[in-house]
C-alpha cells in the first residue's frame, strides 16, 4: 500500500535519515529498513521540491545519508515519472528540476574530480553524482506511455549540466550520454558538441568523451 498522508519533512527523514552502515557501499542499506513507498502524486511532489530546494532540504543529513537516500530514490519512488495518473506536465517539471539539483547541489558539493578510472572514489557525493543516469533511467523504457516526451527532456537536462563548471558534472553528463549512445542520435550530437566547442576541457575528459560516443564506458 502506498501512502499518501505522510509530509514532506517525514518523507525525507525516512528517506535520508537513517544511519548508514557499511563502508564500501554506502548506497546499500538493508531493504527492511526501506521506507514504505508513497503514492505516485505525492512522489513527484516531493522529488521536484527536494530537487528545486536541496540545500534547504538536504542541511541535516551526511553525504553518507544523501548518497544512501538518492540511491534508494532511484530505484523506488522516482518510477513515480512513469505514472499516467500524475499529469505529463509535473512529471517532464520533475525530470526538468534535475538539472537544478545539478546546479545547485552536485556543482557546489561534488570535488571536482573524475570517477572513470579512479583508484579511489573522491567522496560519496561524487559516486551517486557520476552514476546518477544509471539510477534515474527516466524516459528510456520505449514501452511506457509519455517515453518520447520525458526522453526529450532528460536529453534536455543532459546537455544542461554538460555545460557546468564542475569536471564531475560534466562527466557524469557525459557518463550516462555513453549509455544511450547506441539508442539516440541526439546523444551523439550532444557529445559531438561537447568535443568539437568546450575548448576548457581536460584531456582526461575530452578522452572520456570520446570514449561514451562508442559506448566504451565505464
Amino acid at each position: 500500500m502506498r501512502r499518501t498522508d505522510v509530509s514532506y519533512e517525514d518523507w525525507l527523514d525516512g528517506t535520508f535519515g537513517r544511519a548508514v552502515s557499511g563502508q564500501s557501499s554506502p548506497q546499500f542499506v538493508e531493504r527492511d529498513d526501506w521506507p514504505d513507498p508513497v503514492s505516485d502524486q505525492l512522489a513527484v511532489e516531493y522529488m521536484t521540491r527536494l530537487f528545486e530546494n536541496s540545500e534547504e532540504s538536504l542541511r541535516y543529513y551526511s553525504d553518507r545519508q544523501i548518497t544512501a537516500g538518492l540511491w534508494e530514490l532511484g530505484s523506488g519512488d522516482a518510477y513515480c515519472v512513469y505514472s499516467s495518473e500524475v499529469p505529463i506536465e509535473l512529471r517532464l517539471r520533475l525530470v526538468r528540476s534535475v538539472e537544478t539539483f545539478f546546479r545547485e547541489f552536485f556543482a557546489n558539493r561534488c570535488l571536482p574530480e573524475l570517477s572513470a578510472g579512479a583508484s579511489e572514489q573522491a567522496s560519496l557525493l561524487n559516486i551517486i553524482c557520476y552514476m546518477w543516469w544509471e539510477v534515474f533511467t527516466w524516459g528510456w523504457a520505449k514501452d511506457e506511455p509519455d517515453a518520447e516526451r520525458l526522453a526529450a527532456q532528460d536529453l534536455d537536462v543532459l546537455e544542461a549540466v554538460l555545460r557546468l563548471t564542475n569536471p564531475a558534472c560534466k562527466e557524469a553528463a557525459i557518463h550516462g550520454l555513453g549509455h544511450l549512445a547506441d539508442q539516440s542520435d541526439q546523444a551523439l550530437s550532444i557529445i559531438d558538441r561537447f568535443i568539437t566547442k568546450d575548448f576548457g576541457i581536460s584531456p582526461e575528459l575530452l578522452q572520456y568523451a570520446r570514449a561514451a560516443r562508442t559506448g566504451c564506458i565505464q
